[in-house]
């Protein structure tokens, strides 16, 4: 065994030995190194600790030489990408040369000249105002790719001309009251008087004609109104107001061959009376349809009344504007007033957005059937409606003839006002 001062002293060399080790495999290839004795107190261990340092040496030459080749790929690669972007010249691409320090633009998607509110996108910020080139505006200033000073616009003088009528023509259509829209109307009561002096007479003529012993009166029909449509109509009278005229085993309901047949036998003879002339329009109506007309408003009627019925009143006390008035009657919609559904399908069918739309109705449930589709409604009071509630409506009047079309029914519409 050896003293502690001779174990310290081996110590010592062995440290010496390692740490000259690898200066020598730093120093030189593997190849040069060749196997040599290492001083130290015992020759046998001396040798193996070399033996030992000369396997971890190889290892880490092979790890860093791995490690170099890799930062040398990266760094070439690198090198090249950046020398390729530096010779690529800054042209547009319709292959001019870039302005302002090469500043970049987005061509592709540039407004057509002439073309202000057309064409323009997200992408179009950079480009100058009116599409026009080169830049006009006084005071603009682009820096780093990056728009600082928009300038004053200053339009070309090409373009001077188009855009003053644009603005003279836009100034009444967007400042006025007379932004399009469309005039939804109903047809009994609002356009025609047609239900003291016309259904309800053609509904008397139908239950006498097929053996009924009915008959209603101004007052009973005046009742009856409340409810829409002559169908559903003639099954609350058979059910809540008369059973007893009923003569059919099964339950009367609007699907009844036998209310079928009524009411188509009505349809028929109503058609013969408005067709008679028996029937005047009512005061004012022939003049708001013309001045919604002239200024370019959409015209439809909308109607719980049979299509048929409804057509004939318009061809024929209205055939000035029987080709621009498109009719939403009858069964076209399941429900009826004052389920919005009519209203709303017209809206869909004119492509007119319910804020722009104005409906002309006469009774409660119809000024409910416009309020719910989300419409202005103005209600010109008729014969039966005369003592309802018409708190769903935006105005109230006694007829068509109190109503001034830019300052009572355009008025309604949300108008966008430029300063």
């Amino acid at each position: 065994s050896s003293s502690p001062h001779q174990r310290c002293s081996l110590g010592c060399a062995g440290r010496w030995q390692r740490k000259e080790s690898a200066m020598a495999f730093v120093s030189f290839p593997v190849a040069a190194q060749a196997p040599r004795l290492v001083p130290g107190t015992e020759q046998q261990p001396a040798l193996a600790l070399y033996a030992t340092s000369s396997r971890l040496s190889g290892s880490i030459q092979e790890g860093s030489f791995i490690a170099s080749a890799t930062l040398l790929v990266v760094a070439a690669v690198s090198a090249l990408r950046s020398s390729r972007r530096r010779s690529r010249s800054a042209t547009t691409m319709y292959g001019s040369l870039r302005l302002n320090g090469s500043c970049w633009y987005e061509y592709r998607f540039r407004a057509k000249p002439g073309a202000k509110y057309k064409y323009r996108t997200s992408t179009d910020r950079y480009t100058p105002e009116f599409g026009a080139w080169p830049n006009q505006e006084k005071g603009r200033l682009i820096k780093y790719g990056k728009l600082w000073e928009k300038g004053t616009v200053i339009i070309p003088e090409q373009f001077e001309d188009l855009y003053d009528d644009w603005f003279a023509s836009g100034s009444s259509s967007v400042n006025g009251n007379a932004a399009q829209g469309a005039l939804l109307l109903d047809c009994d009561g609002t356009l025609v008087e047609t239900e003291r002096d016309g259904h309800r007479v053609a509904f008397n003529k139908a239950f006498k004609e097929k053996g009924f012993d009915v008959e209603w009166d101004v007052d009973l029909y005046g009742e009856l109104l409340t409810t829409g449509g002559g169908k559903e109509r003639m099954t609350r009278y058979f059910q809540d107001y008369n059973k007893d005229a009923w003569t059919d085993e099964e339950p009367p309901s609007k699907s009844h061959p036998m209310i079928m047949e009524l009411h188509e036998l009505k349809t028929k003879l109503f058609m013969e009376i408005v067709k008679s002339g028996e029937l005047p329009l009512r005061e004012g109506i022939k003049e708001l349809l013309a001045a919604a007309s002239e200024s370019g408003w959409r015209l439809a009627v909308c109607s719980t009344s049979n299509e048929a019925s409804v057509r004939a009143v318009v061809e024929t006390m209205l055939p000035e504007f029987a080709d621009k008035m498109q009719i939403f009657a009858g069964d076209v919609v399941s429900a009826k007033k004052p389920d919005p559904a009519v209203y709303e399908l017209a809206c869909k069918k004119l492509g007119i957005a319910a804020m722009k739309c104005v409906v002309i109705e006469d009774t409660e449930i119809g000024a409910k059937a416009g309020s719910a589709a989300g419409m202005k409604v103005i209600v010109t009071k008729s014969i039966y409606s005369a003592d309802e509630d018409f708190e769903a409506a935006d105005l109230v009047v006694d007829s068509a003839l109190d109503l001034d079309f830019e300052d009572d029914v355009a008025a309604l519409l949300p108008m966008l006002q430029l300063t």
